[in-house]
C-alpha cells in the first residue's frame, strides 16, 4: 500500500474514532420541563382565596425545579413569553446584529405540570384569656393542598400525578389585639415545602433512584443534595425482572421486581449518596438496582 493510501486511511480512521469518542462522550440531554400556572380547584373557599398566592406557587415550583440538576426548565409565564415575543421582533429591526432571539428557538417541553390548589387554609384564631381585658390567646394556621398532573407532551398522556401538601400552626401567643391573618411568609414556607416535594417526586417518576457502584458493603446512589434524602433514610432495594406487558392492549406495565434487601443511608454528598447493606439481604446488590424509600 503506498504512503499516500495509508496516510488517506489513517485520517479517516482519525476521523471516525473522534466523532464516536465525542459521541460517547455527549452527556444525554436533559428532560425540558414548563410549569403552568396553578388553578384553584372548587374546594377552596372565596374566604381562603383572598389569601393563596398562585404567582408564589408558581415561582417556587420553577425555582425548585431549576435548582434540581436532572431538568431543563422554561417558562410559560405570560409576562416571560410576552418579553420573548418583543425581544423576537426586535431582533428583526435594523438595530441588531444577530438572531439571539430568533423565531422557532424556543424550546418544547417533554413534560408539562399542570397544578391545581384542591384544598387551601389560612386563618387566625383568638381566645379571650380569662379574667383579663383587651388580651388574647392566639394561633396561626394554615393548610395548602395542591394535586399536579405531569403530562407527556409527545403523546399528550397523563405520565403521573402528584399529591402536594403543607401545613403549619404556630404556638400559642398572648397579644393585645384579635382578627387579622397569618404572616405572608407562612404561605411562602408552604410553597417552599409543596415545591420540593413535587421535584422530588418529578426525579422519581423519570429518574429512578439506583445504585451506582458497589464496593463490599458500601452503595453509591444516584442522588445528591437535592434528592429528598438524609442521613439514616433506611431504603428498600428491588431488583428489576421481566417486562409485564398487558395482553390487550400491548402497553408496557412496568417490569416485575423483587425485594433483595435494604440499605442505609450514611452521607448526602452534593450530586451522590452513599449508603451501607444493612444485614439480611436476600441476594447480593448488582449495580442499577432500584431503591426506594
Amino acid at each position: 500500500m503506498s504512503r499516500t493510501k495509508q496516510f488517506f486511511l489513517l485520517v479517516v480512521l482519525t476521523f471516525f474514532l473522534i466523532i464516536s469518542l465525542t459521541a460517547f462522550a455527549a452527556p444525554r440531554a436533559k428532560p425540558v420541563v414548563a410549569i403552568k400556572p396553578a388553578k384553584v380547584g372548587e374546594g377552596v373557599s372565596k374566604y381562603a382565596k383572598k389569601y393563596l398566592n398562585l404567582g408564589t406557587i408558581l415561582d417556587e415550583m420553577e425555582a425548585s425545579i431549576q435548582k434540581n440538576r436532572k431538568f431543563t426548565l422554561v417558562s410559560r409565564k405570560k409576562s416571560v413569553l410576552k418579553d420573548i415575543r418583543e425581544e423576537q421582533e426586535f431582533a428583526k429591526s435594523e438595530l441588531t446584529a444577530g438572531n439571539a432571539a430568533e423565531e422557532g428557538q424556543i424550546k418544547n417541553a417533554n413534560f408539562l405540570i399542570l397544578p391545581t390548589v384542591q384544598d387551601f387554609k389560612f386563618y387566625r384564631s383568638s381566645k379571650p384569656v380569662p379574667n383579663l381585658d383587651n388580651k388574647y390567646i392566639r394561633v396561626d394556621s394554615g393548610m395548602l393542598e395542591v394535586n399536579a398532573q405531569v403530562i407527556d407532551t409527545a403523546t399528550g398522556g397523563i405520565k403521573t400525578t402528584f399529591y402536594l401538601k403543607s401545613s403549619f400552626a404556630t404556638n400559642k401567643k398572648v397579644v393585645n389585639t384579635k382578627g387579622g391573618a397569618p404572616n405572608s411568609v407562612h404561605f411562602t414556607n408552604m410553597a417552599k415545602k409543596v415545591a420540593a416535594q413535587m421535584t422530588d417526586q418529578l426525579v422519581d417518576a423519570v429518574f429512578p433512584m439506583r445504585s451506582l457502584n458497589i464496593q463490599g458493603q458500601q452503595v453509591w446512589i444516584n442522588r445528591g443534595k437535592d434528592g429528598g434524602l438524609k442521613k439514616g433514610d433506611v431504603l428498600k432495594v428491588f431488583r428489576p425482572g421481566i417486562a409485564l406487558i398487558d395482553p390487550d392492549t400491548g402497553e408496557n406495565l412496568g417490569s416485575a421486581e423483587t425485594e433483595v434487601g435494604k440499605v442505609k443511608v450514611t452521607r448526602v454528598n452534593p450530586k451522590f449518596t452513599t449508603a451501607t447493606i444493612m444485614k439480611g439481604a436476600e441476594e447480593p446488590m448488582e449495580k442499577g438496582d432500584i431503591l426506594r424509600e
